[in-house]
C-alpha cells in the first residue's frame, strides 16, 4: 500500500503536468463555451464549428491519454513520451471514453424514474419495512445509488481497460486490476476528494453581501477546480501502478 500511495502522489510532484491539467483543462471549458456561441448562418461558420470541435475534441484526448500513459511510469524524464502524440493512444481512449460516456448517461436517465420506482416498491414492500416518510426515503437511497453507480461503480470498471490499451497492455491487465481491493479503495478515497469534496465546496454558500458571495464564489471553484485536478492525477497514478503490475503478471 505504501509503495501505492508513493507511486501514485508522484504525479503531483510534475510541474508541467499540474500546469497541463489546470491550464488545459481550463482552456478546453473556455474553448467549449466559445464554441456554443459560434453562429451557423452561413457555410464558413459551420465549418470554423467543426474544425473547432475537433481540435477541441483532439486537445481533451491529448492531455488525458498522455496523463494515463505518464501514470504508469511518474517519472519527469517520462513525460515527453508520455505526452508526445500517438495515433493508438487517441484512438483507445476516444473509444472507451464514449462507451463510458454512453453509459453514465444511461443511468442519468434512470434518474427521472426514481420517484416511479420508489413508489412501486413502497406499495410493494411488506409494512414492517415501509418507513413512514413514505416513498421518501427509498427515492433518496435510489438517487444515491445511482449517483455512486455513475460516478464511481461505472468509472472504476471502465477506466482501468482504458488505462490498459493506452499504455499497451492487454484489456486483461485492466480487468485484473479489478480484482484488487486496493484499487476500490484508492479510488474510493479519491472520489471522495475530487468529486464529493469538491461538491460540498461549491454548494457551500457563504457570505451576507453580494460582493461576499460573489468573492466566496470565484474562491470556491477555484479550490474545487485544484481539489478535482488533483483527485484525478493522483487516480491516473493508481491506475497506472495496478495496471503495470497487472500486465507485468
Amino acid at each position: 500500500m505504501t509503495e501505492l500511495v508513493r507511486h501514485s502522489l508522484a504525479m503531483l510532484r510534475n510541474p508541467r503536468l499540474i500546469a497541463v491539467h489546470l491550464a488545459g483543462n481550463a482552456a478546453l471549458a473556455a474553448a467549449t463555451a466559445f464554441w456554443l456561441l459560434i453562429p451557423e448562418a452561413h457555410i464558413w461558420q459551420l465549418l470554423f464549428a467543426g474544425i473547432s470541435a475537433l481540435a477541441i475534441v483532439f486537445i481533451f484526448l491529448w492531455i488525458h491519454a498522455g496523463t494515463l500513459a505518464y501514470g504508469a511510469e511518474p517519472a519527469r524524464e517520462k513525460f515527453a513520451d508520455a505526452f508526445r502524440p500517438n495515433t493508438g493512444r487517441l484512438v483507445w481512449m476516444a473509444v472507451g471514453v464514449f462507451i463510458l460516456f454512453l453509459c453514465m448517461r444511461t443511468v442519468d436517465g434512470w434518474k427521472d424514474s426514481t420517484w416511479q420506482i420508489s413508489g412501486y416498491v413502497y406499495s410493494k414492500a411488506p409494512s414492517f419495512l415501509r418507513p413512514t416518510s413514505g416513498p421518501t426515503s427509498y427515492a433518496n437511497y435510489l438517487a444515491y445509488a445511482f449517483l455512486i453507480l455513475q460516478w464511481y461503480v461505472l468509472p472504476c470498471i471502465f477506466l482501468p481497460v482504458i488505462a490498459a490499451r493506452v499504455i499497451g497492455a492487454g484489456a486483461l491487465a485492466g480487468l485484473r486490476t479489478l480484482a484488487r481491493w486496493q484499487y476500490w479503495v484508492a479510488t474510493a478515497v479519491t472520489a471522495l476528494v475530487g468529486i464529493c469534496l469538491t461538491r460540498v465546496i461549491v454548494d457551500w454558500v457563504p457570505g451576507m453581501t453580494l460582493g461576499e458571495q460573489t468573492l466566496s464564489l470565484v474562491l470556491r471553484l477555484g479550490i474545487a477546480y485544484v481539489l478535482a485536478t488533483a483527485g484525478w492525477l493522483i487516480t491516473a497514478g493508481a491506475l497506472g501502478f495496478f495496471v503495470r503490475r497487472s500486465s507485468t503478471a
